[in-house]
């Protein structure tokens, strides 16, 4: 599943001048308690995030040489605050160039499929204005490979570049005007010389098309991540000129996408949640603890219908509620959902609701590049705007059914938190070839892929509170997924939470 690009419209360019900026997605914690219903478990915390150095928090100092001359000790970063002398593995300092030498946790261990944000150059910087994080993977050695995409220090990010385009964000399902990266490059566009392609993150496919009466004003991101905007204009001396500039998409709190190949026949896999803290079995119909397609959409919600009630309704953000009204109606993000989705979720009057499986994807055409269009293939997800905190939450995949398939399907899930991504799994590269999820056109009703636990601790001394995803493995050195069976599943939570951090 390779990256398309779609324009809407073509443009011949010859000895066109190209501008470019880096990109990646940002991040932005969203605190949350830890309080659920009477049903749930009890409240739990996790302590804070462990640090190296000591000091105040805001950076410390390494004694390199047994404490005989304080004053030649080293500058260190256990909150991301100035460059250090090594690479820091724990707490604030994941995804941080520490040492600032170019590489990031080249030395810190990881369990294949994880990702984090990642940041070269000065830590001090990575909040500054034009500055933006990139996405960095575990392989399938437990190593941290290279830091993809952002804007960062050692791209002089915090400091005025003079790209003529910069950086826009938007939230998945979202109509995006693209003209607002062009800033004033597009001033002098002769008009209708002007065109938008867009480069789509791996695994998004189809990649939808930019459309609509105006080529810069309907662009609509179905999924999390870095999109590549190309702008390209004709000017009055009849020269043409272009730009790139990111567009990263995203969404605060917990989002779980799932995609698999369309061109394989009708196939229909069920994403599914489970209940914080709760260890009772999954029910692939739908259960109090499971958060699927049986009970967890609008039309269940809406009529009253659904069970999955599991956080106290409350008003006091950010403590996690069942429904929450966001005033400002963009940042309703069920709201958006295609295929009149989220005019249902804004008819129902209560905002959106947590957790929620925003869009349930069981047939679609693959050739069609219209998100609008209902038959687009749109990814299944289901999103937790407002988690809990020091509390792990289980991911599973069920192959419900399919038509006449003939070959395997292979899942890809890939977990956002707090806009970053957090683990990409199932595919090839993070397990062996040989043992990448898939399921065989005999596996509907039948398989069910036990993904991942997450977790989104409370903040540390930092005020840092990136989530803890671990994958799930049958065999962790064999990198092979596990796989069970829905009798299994309905029988058995599955392996035990893994103690907290």
């Amino acid at each position: 599943m390779g990256r398309r690009r779609f324009s809407f419209s073509l443009l011949i360019v010859v000895g066109a001048a190209v501008y470019s900026a880096g990109f990646a997605a940002s991040c932005s914690a969203t605190g949350s308690s830890n309080v659920l219903d009477s049903s749930g478990a009890d409240e739990t915390g996790v302590g804070a995030g462990g640090t190296t150095g000591g000091g105040d928090g805001l950076g410390g100092f390494l004694d390199i040489d047994g404490g005989e001359e304080p004053h030649s000790d080293v500058m260190v970063n256990p909150c991301g605050s100035a460059c250090g002398d090594k690479e820091l593995c724990t707490g604030a300092t994941l995804g941080l160039d520490d040492d600032c030498d170019g590489s990031i946790d080249e030395t810190c261990a990881c369990i294949p499929g994880q990702a984090h944000s990642c940041f070269r150059g000065d830590p001090s910087f990575r909040n500054s204005e034009g500055c933006f994080p990139g996405t960095q993977l575990c392989d399938e050695t437990g190593t941290w490979g290279p830091c993809v995409g952002g804007v960062h220090a050692d791209e002089k990010c915090h400091m005025d570049s003079g790209a003529p385009c910069r950086p826009i964000q938007a939230s998945p399902f979202a109509d995006v005007n693209l003209k607002a990266g062009t800033s004033a490059f597009s001033a002098d566009a002769v008009a209708g010389s002007e065109v938008w392609t867009v480069d789509c993150p791996d695994g998004v496919d189809p990649c939808p098309e930019v459309s609509g009466s105006d080529p810069a004003d309907d662009f609509k991101p179905l999924q999390s991540g870095e999109y590549t905007v190309t702008y390209t204009k004709r000017v009055p001396s009849g020269d043409t000129q272009s730009c790139q500039y990111p567009l990263f998409v995203s969404a605060g709190g917990l989002r779980v996408e799932l995609e698999w190949e369309h061109d394989v026949g009708d196939v229909d896999l069920d994403l599914h949640l489970h209940k914080p803290s709760n260890t009772q079995p999954w029910s692939m119909s739908g259960s109090s603890v499971d958060c699927g397609y049986y009970n967890c959409t609008i039309e269940h919600f809406s009529s009253k219908a659904s069970d999955i009630r599991w956080f106290l309704n409350s008003a006091r953000l950010p403590d996690p509620v069942n429904w929450y009204l966001d005033p400002v109606p963009g940042n309703n993000g069920c709201f958006n959902a295609p295929r009149g989705v989220g005019k249902q979720w804004e008819a129902n009057g209560l905002g959106c609701h947590n957790p929620r499986l925003d869009l349930d994807n069981w047939r679609c055409d693959p050739v069609v590049t219209d998100p609008n269009d209902p038959d687009f293939c749109a990814p299944e997800n289901i999103n937790l705007d407002y988690p809990p905190k020091g509390q792990w939450m289980r991911i599973g995949v069920y192959y419900y059914g399919q038509g006449s398939v003939k070959h395997d399907v292979h899942p890809r899930i890939k977990i956002f938190c707090d806009s970053a991504l957090g683990a990409d799994l199932g595919h090839t590269g993070f397990y062996s070839p040989e043992r990448r999820v898939a399921f065989k056109p005999t596996d509907g009703h039948t398989m069910f892929w036990l993904v991942a636990d997450v977790l989104f601790p409370e903040p540390d001394e930092c005020g840092q509170a990136a989530c803890v995803v671990r994958p799930l493995y049958e065999d962790a050195s064999a990198k092979t997924p596990l796989l069970t069976t829905r009798d299994d599943a309905e029988a058995s939570f599955g392996p035990a939470y893994p103690t907290l951090p």
